[in-house]
């Protein structure tokens, strides 16, 4: 691949407006085991002797929820986060511990709930798998008049407004609808959506991808292999087969074209292999960068963060997929939950990073 152009922005980065996120923080109480089943059959044994203490496993805490990470991964890249959330008067102090001191928190809320995630990670299949239990808290019903004018002023000066994690949120439509028709409103800044997997509220996709994304709200639809399959099921009058795609990787890329043409929207689409950005008929695509993965809830957030960058630097499409790409192969390669810096993302692409043979296989099928 020519990094080139890609080092030199990273090198001397042009002048970045701040984006606006919403609406989420999640307290994210992680626990790394084995197998799955193992697990659960060690879980079932206690169960059945009437409790226990498994012991063995990884355990720490992070901050979570999407909007929270993805502003947390972007002020790393020298991007200012404007973060807009409502949590309680204990989330914010959290909020203040666990992100870095430079990252504003003046359009937190705290008048809402806490939110909050176990975030279970074992082996299944063949691949690493994230379950996550939540208790939605705040997040269940944030909508478009909770926004104060000192959020609305925010949002008004921002490049690029994104809206984060719309699965936990009874109030999605209306949001996404309310907030994105108030940034058409005042100027030209980009809109970018990620509803987050929508298994448990499937209905809101097909709502979401009607009376929003196909109305021209939404500049930037990202999607995960999951969220794509859910779209295509959306709008296709709940097409079981294309569920079916999540388990086929070959049928990845085709699926989010085919989501693209539908809702004539820009998909930004991250998977394990490969990363993909298709507007109109033009798709571009770049395989990932193999690493060894030691966490993974909040990559797709990571990842997000990088293409976020690229979208507020206009950077040509192919640097801005290797960009998102590399973001994320630094923050799965951690173990410890943190944000890659600009420098640290030029100091892997400047190395000898292998590349997924596996999505390179994938990206001959296209």
């Amino acid at each position: 691949m020519d990094l080139k152009h890609l080092l030199d922005v990273l090198k001397n980065p042009p002048p970045l407006k701040q984006a606006a996120i919403l609406p989420d923080f999640f307290l994210d109480h992680f626990l790394i085991a084995g197998s799955f089943e193992e697990f659960i059959d060690r879980l079932r044994t206690m169960a059945h002797q009437g409790g226990g203490n498994l012991m063995g496993t990884t355990q720490f805490i992070r901050r979570g929820g999407n909007s929270a990470n993805v502003a947390s991964a972007i002020h790393s890249l020298g991007v200012t986060p404007r973060l807009i959330v409502t949590t309680d008067t204990y989330g914010k102090r959290l909020l203040e511990s666990l992100l870095d001191p430079g990252v504003s928190l003046e359009n937190v809320h705290e008048d809402g709930a806490l939110s909050s995630t176990v975030s279970i990670e074992v082996e299944h299949e063949g691949r690493r798998v994230n379950l996550m239990v939540s208790d939605s808290g705040s997040a269940a019903h944030f909508t478009f008049d909770d926004l104060t004018e000192k959020d609305l002023q925010a949002i008004s000066e921002c490049g690029l407004v994104v809206l984060e994690n719309l699965n936990h949120n009874s109030e999605a439509v209306s949001l996404a609808r309310d907030l994105f028709e108030y940034v058409r409103s005042k100027g030209d800044a980009l809109t970018f959506m990620d509803t987050g997997d929508p298994s448990n509220d499937p209905a809101k996709i097909i709502q979401l991808a009607k009376e929003v994304v196909s109305d021209g709200y939404v500049d930037v639809l990202g999607l995960n292999e999951n969220e794509s399959a859910w779209f295509a099921w959306a709008i296709t009058g709940k097409d079981a087969k294309w569920r079916d795609t999540v388990k086929d990787p070959q049928k990845w890329l085709s699926t989010a074209q085919f989501i693209a043409a539908e809702l004539g929207v820009q998909i930004d689409l991250h998977t394990p292999h490969f990363s993909a950005s298709i507007k109109d008929d033009n798709v571009v695509s770049v395989p990932s960068f193999f690493v060894e993965s030691r966490i993974l809830c909040g990559a797709g957030d990571a990842w997000s963060a990088g293409d976020i960058f690229g979208l507020l630097a206009n950077q040509d499409t192919k640097d801005r997929l290797i960009l998102a790409n590399a973001v994320a192969a630094l923050y799965v390669s951690t173990g410890t939950g943190e944000h890659a810096s600009r420098e640290d993302v030029l100091s892997f692409l400047e190395g000898k990073s292998s590349l997924s043979t596996a999505s390179t296989k994938l990206l001959k099928l296209k």
